[in-house]
């Protein structure tokens, strides 16, 4: 047959179907006519020619069965035909339909909740032209400020001399781009209001950074080139979110004057509706200007023209047909000239480092990764444990289809007695699966997208600007769809095949006979599969719950209880280093007058804040460390009576206080760790030691703290060395990276106020005393110092919710498996039950029976999800903290939960088997 000939013939079986079904019904009878009368003109009685002719023929029903199966497109119309019945077969028991969706949309939303997230976080690539042309430096990122020309990885973040030496020398991109590592926040107020300055967060880029990225202005224009020159306007560009909330998407905003750190910039356009940076984050930048602009904006604390300062990622458009290795080969030896062109600025463990520094390329299409690699663990274990709860559901669907396609055996019987294929039976049964389950995705759905939001608000914190949305894009709706198909498949395939496994003599021997129940294994099977993967699910969630315990109730060298953290930064404002003492004193004096406050103290930075300031230290007396050594310690500017404000005792000694001014011996305090690291048996009280080359008599030691976790968030490794220096005191150094670090590290950024213990402080109250000293200094977050270490361990917070979440549901769902099975079971065996209580069987003896079926199936699950478990808890091992994979008592209480679920789940069926009459059974028998 020719292709047109098939085209038509397939047209006319599909929107003809009615009138080609009354020509073939026309057709067969008019054969079975003639073969009729051939019959009867060879003799044959009427009735006995008619009985002939229908023998001859095959049957009417099955000759029309034959000639469908032969027509073109037949199996659109059988699938059609299949998805009616199926249709049917689902109205007919809303019951069943009801509680199958309800699991299935369950099952399904749970794991498209946890894709959105995968998809956005691990999969998605921003939203510019073409990003598989994007390539970045770093194989790691890397944040925020690295000082000198040697770097323990590769060349991540570079200063902007290197990235122009870059830019100038490597043809290979067509486009190469910088941006601040880690962006910056700003104090910004539009000059068309009188109202003080906010926070918002900013990124400093190069003039090319749009252009790189392909994108084009929502409204107004993006930076160029030459905004990104020295003598160029300052210039601003505004992200859309921003332009909505605030402004209303009002256009006269644009091309008006912002007052950014007290400098005026004029905002030159609005970024596109979906770009929300270089790099996914809850901070998304607000605001983006240029790198020409960044000494105007942080004055003597630029970066800018500093050499060794590595502060800029790199991202660049490599042009079609380049070789990617052999580009990387190439900046390999561009960072080596460079770093060479600067040899009289190195130290000498720098020029010993040099023939070390290296850079990697990698793909940038999905920009900065830092999200990505800090929730990777994360969201694959979340990941693995919804697919554990969607086969749990699966095993559920799977067992209602079972026992409902039991209860189909006679009719099943019937219609292949009438001579129906299997084949057509186990599709048509298919296609009711997957029908239910298709149907379960699109409820699912609704579940995921306000289970994705409900995990966005677990996650972050409800003032962040996360760029992911809870709405399902077009990856996660096709894997939805996937998802459903597959999951319509797994739980009914089984099915679909067992329903035809009957006999249909036995099955039409009466519905009130006890025939041998087919489906008893599979079914039974399926709870056990169940209960194996509940006590997986709930062993790992008592691990992480016990984890997450552990992390809130641990000791971190401190006291967290009435103590409030207030951040400000001074630069913002357009404060100067002169102006500081007084801004500090003013701000220290209102606060502390405030009624309930019982001290005040400044720091650099708060215990636990996210920030971190180190370097590497010289001990007078003692050789300067090799470059393989590690000598570091973190550090940290503190006031006047901090310790005793944070609660951080001191062991020996004394602490910072007032007599430790500019003209005074400069001091230092340092914690256990410090003293046991560079001193060993050796008193430390009274020694000196600095933070720069040729300074190692820079401080004195006067006191020793108690170890204390201020800025290490690796909770597995103790506190490290730590030291703090005072507020008042600050050094000159020839080095012009130690210079800036120096200038930098007086302004400082959090208020630790202290209250009495029943005294009660508003955040208003605060604002209005900082208000009354500094009407112009931006405040950003007040939190209580409790909240601020909790937030370190959010992600802990977030899983341990989660699987336990899912644990439950799991355990619900088993739950209903064994209460589902086990009163089939006593259905179908009624009859002997009230047999047996007819024959004097006593009430406990009938529920212990109906228990003793139901905990055998739980014993086994047991048998098989014990050794998971532990196998999972070791899986989980880097993940948890002072608990060990191998603990017991996950296990145990998750066996405990289980066996007390199962044995209420079996306590209503076993209660309607003794409210059994026998009589009544007898008769039936």
């Amino acid at each position: 047959m020719s292709l047109i000939l098939k085209v038509h013939s397939f047209l006319r079986n599909l929107f003809l179907s009615s009138r080609i079904e009354v020509d073939l019904d026309q057709e067969v009878r008019s054969h079975l006519e003639m073969l009729t009368e051939e019959n009867i003109r060879a003799g044959m009685p009427l009735q006995e020619a008619q009985r002939a002719a229908r023998i001859e023929l095959g049957g009417i029903e099955q000759v029309k069965e034959q000639v469908r199966e032969e027509r073109v497109g037949t199996w659109l119309h059988s699938v059609i035909s299949d998805y009616r019945y199926g249709i049917r077969q689902l109205r007919k028991n809303p019951t069943f339909t009801a509680v199958a969706l309800l699991t299935l949309a369950l099952g399904i939303g749970a794991t498209t909740a946890i894709f959105t997230l995968v998809e956005a976080v691990l999969l998605r690539s921003l939203p510019v032209s073409n990003p598989a042309q994007l390539y970045r430096l770093g194989k790691d990122p890397d944040c925020c400020v690295r000082l000198g020309f040697s770097r323990s990885g590769d060349y991540a973040i570079v200063s902007n001399e290197l990235y122009e030496y870059f830019r100038a020398n490597t043809k290979d991109f067509e486009e190469l781009a910088a941006f601040q590592a880690g962006g910056t926040f700003l104090g910004v107020r539009h000059a068309r209001t009188a109202n003080p300055a906010e926070t918002y967060f900013g990124e400093f880029v190069s003039g090319n950074y749009f252009s790189m990225f392909g994108l084009n202005a929502n409204a107004g224009r993006t930076l160029s080139v030459a905004d990104d020159t020295p003598a160029a306007p300052p210039a601003a560009f505004m992200s859309y979110r921003l332009w909505k909330q605030i402004y209303g998407l009002d256009p006269s905003v644009i091309g008006s004057v912002f007052n950014i750190n007290d400098k005026p910039f004029t905002l030159v356009g609005i970024a596109p509706p979906d770009f929300y940076g270089d790099t996914l984050s809850n901070v998304p930048p607000d605001f983006y200007l240029p790198l020409a602009t960044e000494p105007f904006v942080k004055g003597e604390s630029s970066l800018l023209n500093k050499s060794s300062a590595g502060w800029l990622n790199v991202i660049g458009r490599i042009r079609p047909g380049t070789n990617v290795a052999s580009t990387e080969a190439q900046l390999r030896v561009e960072l080596q000239q460079w770093l060479r062109s600067h040899w009289g600025e190195m130290s000498a463990n720098e020029r010993l480092e040099l023939p070390k520094q290296t850079l990697n390329l990698g793909p940038g299409g999905a920009g900065i990764t830092t999200m990505r690699q800090q929730y990777s663990d994360w969201l694959h274990i979340l990941m693995l444990v919804a697919s554990f709860v969607l086969l749990i559901v699966c095993a559920n669907v799977a067992n209602l289809l079972l026992m409902r396609g039991m209860q189909r055996r006679q009719q099943t019987s019937l219609r292949i007695a009438l001579g129906a294929r299997p084949t057509r039976l186990v599709r048509q049964a298919l296609t009711e699966s997957i029908l239910l389950s298709l149907m379960g995705g699109a409820v699912g759905l609704v579940v995921a997208y306000l289970g994705t939001r409900m995990i966005l608000h677990l996650a972050f914190d409800t003032t962040t600007q996360l760029p992911i949305s809870a709405a399902p894009s077009l990856p996660v709706l096709l894997f939805a769809f996937a998802v459903s198909l597959i999951t319509g498949i797994i739980f009914g395939i089984g099915p679909a095949w067992l329903a035809t496994r009957v006999d249909p003599i036995e099955a039409l021997r009466g519905a009130n006979r006890s025939t041998r129940d087919s489906g008893s294994l599979p079914r039974k099977a399926l709870v056990i599969f169940q209960a194996a993967l509940s006590v997986v699910l709930l062993s790992a969630s008592g691990l992480l719950l016990q984890t997450l315990r552990n992390l809130q109730h641990e000791n971190f060298g401190f006291d967290r209880n009435h103590r409030t953290v207030i951040n400000i930064d001074p630069v913002l404002a357009g404060y100067k280093p002169a102006q500081l003492p007084s801004l500090y004193s003013g701000i220290h004096d209102s606060l502390a007058a405030l009624p309930g406050v019982a001290s005040v103290a400044f720091a650099l930075y708060s215990p636990m804040s996210g920030d971190g300031w180190s370097e590497t230290i010289y001990v007078e007396g003692k050789p300067e460390p090799a470059p393989d050594v590690d000598a570091g310690s973190g550090w940290t500017r503190v006031s006047s009576g901090f310790f005793d404000t944070i609660g951080n005792p001191i062991l020996r000694g004394r602490p910072i206080d007032d007599h430790d001014s500019n003209r005074s011996r400069h001091v230092a305090v340092i914690n256990e760790t410090f003293a046991r690291k560079f001193f060993k048996n050796e008193d430390p009280i009274g020694k000196y030691f600095g933070k720069a080359m040729g300074s190692a008599d820079d401080y004195e030691i006067v006191g020793v703290a108690r170890d204390a976790r201020y800025a290490d968030f690796d909770f597995t490794k103790p506190p490290g060395a730590f030291f703090f220096l005072s507020q008042s005191q600050s050094s000159e150094y020839s080095d012009p990276n130690a210079a800036s670090t120096e200038l930098r590290s007086h302004f400082l950024h959090d208020i630790v106020v202290r209250t009495q213990p029943r005294a009660t402080l508003s955040d208003e109250q605060m604002r209005r005393a900082l208000a009354s000293v500094a009407p112009n200094l931006p405040v950003g977050r007040i939190q209580s110092l409790d909240q601020q270490v909790e937030n370190n361990f959010s992600q802990q917070k977030l899983i341990a919710q989660l699987t336990s979440l899912f644990g439950a549901l799991a355990l619900v769902l088993a739950s209903i498996g064994i209460y589902g099975i086990t009163s089939y079971n006593v259905a179908r065996r009624t009859n002997e039950i009230g047999v047996r209580m007819a024959l004097g069987a006593d009430r406990m003896a009938v529920v212990r029976l109906v228990l003793r079926g139901a905990f055998l199936q739980v014993v086994l699950g047991l048998v098989l999800g014990i050794p998971l478990a532990i196998a999972g808890g070791r899986l989980l091992g880097s993940q948890l903290y002072q608990i060990s994979g191998w603990d017991p008592a996950a296990p145990a209480i998750a066996v405990g939960l289980l066996a007390l679920s199962a044995f209420l789940a079996s306590l209503i069926p076993a209660h309607r088997a003794v409210s059994l009459d026998p009589s009544r059974s007898l008769r039936s028998e």
